[in-house]
């Protein structure tokens, strides 16, 4: 294969969704990563940082504690459907949506870095979005269905 084909305008976009997925999915890796590898210790210990991290604000204590057990299993699950590529822009769309919701949670517990550092990976994760139509490398790309045929519209 020639390099122009390989990296031709329209290859760059496609290369470019890939490395987004990549690197968003190494994040939230590193993430579940770090909170599942103790098992039943360390997601404890998330679950008391979240109740920690709330405590005083209108968030009640319930929905809180549910998103910090779901956490771990939701940015595991991220990681195999953005890796994968399969229905590329309903996964696009469930992360930026996840992000949402921890950005949201840090702006209300006045955790404000940490909230705008959350906000740009809501910001990444429409980048990839926008870039998805493009991208053929992945489940979908291997089983002849594209993105543009995925089911978020």
């Amino acid at each position: 294969m020639r390099n122009d084909q390989l990296f031709g305008s329209g290859n760059v976009i496609q290369w470019a969704s890939v490395v987004l997925r990549l690197a968003v999915g190494s994040l939230f890796f590193a993430a579940a990563v770090r909170k599942l590898q103790g098992g039943a210790a360390t997601i404890q210990n998330t679950v008391q940082y979240f109740k920690t991290t709330f405590e005083n604000t209108w968030i009640p204590e319930r929905m809180v504690t549910a998103h910090a057990y779901a956490t771990p299993f939701i940015e595991a699950l991220i990681v195999i459907w953005l890796i994968s590529g399969f229905r590329l822009k309903a996964a696009w769309v469930c992360t930026a949506l996840f992000a949402t919701s921890l950005a949201f949670g840090m702006s209300v517990a006045g955790n404000f870095n940490t909230a705008a550092d959350n906000y740009t990976y809501v910001l990444i994760c429409c980048v990839g979005l926008l870039l998805s139509p493009h991208d053929r490398i992945g489940v979908d790309g291997l089983s002849g269905r594209s993105s543009k045929s995925c089911a978020v519209r």
